[in-house]
């Protein structure tokens, strides 16, 4: 992994993502000192976060904005976010073990209808990420939580709703982006235009696990949506429920 800055201005950057996170908006150096107590003037955050400008880790809309993460910002938390948890198995999914049981119980049922199987799977998914989710089985393509769009604080504006909109109806698009990474991961993360390719990607990530049956045929199971997600939920749930899908599905 890439590592150009120190440890201070590792964990300056992942505060300003974890604010991001919970706020959508903008970070600024008072916000960080006052919530995070760094052991530091406020000066020093200042210049700290400038270094994270110029480094190519966060970015600035405007003179008086506070900063956002980039592209290099995102991969760089998201990495350090996959060893921490090493791709945690289903006993560290965000679930209690009632709703594991009945979600198992309920895919159990379903193991000789795949189309169902793949929706309820989707709408727990979406229960647990708070964003749409997609599947592409074969040539089907399996929606859940599209009425959560608009809730979504950087969709509230209309182009940006539509162009997600429009990514989440394009097959080719998708199924070329799912195809991407030559070396496929229990979880794949792609973000942003750089990673997947597509400029109608900007500001957003696709979370996404691989799906095989023992017919032969594949397909993945994702989530979608800006990159301000809660990765680490997202990350933990989706493994749970894509290793639970395969399990029933060629057993």
């Amino acid at each position: 992994m890439e590592n150009d800055i120190s440890k201070r201005q590792q964990n300056l950057l992942n505060a300003v993502i974890k604010e991001f996170v919970d706020t959508a908006e903008a970070v600024g150096s008072i916000n960080l000192l006052n919530k995070y107590n760094f052991k530091v003037s406020s000066a020093t955050i200042r210049n700290e976060m400038a270094e994270l400008v110029l480094t190519g880790y966060l970015y600035k809309k405007h003179t008086s904005a506070g900063r956002i993460p980039t592209t290099k910002g995102w991969r760089f938390f998201v990495d350090n976010l996959k060893e921490e948890l090493n791709y945690v198995d289903a006993s560290k999914a965000a679930l209690d073990n009632q709703a594991k049981t009945q979600f198992v119980s309920d895919l159990v049922k379903l193991k000789n209808e795949k189309g169902d199987l793949i929706r309820q799977s989707l709408n727990f998914l979406c229960m647990l990420s708070d964003n749409p989710t997609i599947a592409l089985i074969g040539k089907n393509v399996y929606y859940s939580g599209l009425s959560l769009l608009p809730k979504i604080p950087e969709l509230q504006e209309e182009d940006n709703l539509k162009r997600l909109l429009q990514i989440l109806e394009d097959y080719y698009t998708l199924s070329e982006v799912f195809n991407k990474s030559e070396k496929k991961e229990d979880v794949n993360i792609l973000i942003g235009e750089e990673e997947t390719g597509d400029e109608r990607f900007k500001n957003y990530s696709v979370i996404f696990s691989e799906i095989s049956f023992s017919n032969g045929e594949r397909g993945f199971i994702a989530v979608i949506g800006p990159n301000r997600m809660d990765y680490q939920k997202i990350i933990s749930s989706l493994k749970y429920i894509s290793d639970t899908i395969k399990f029933i599905v060629n057993n």
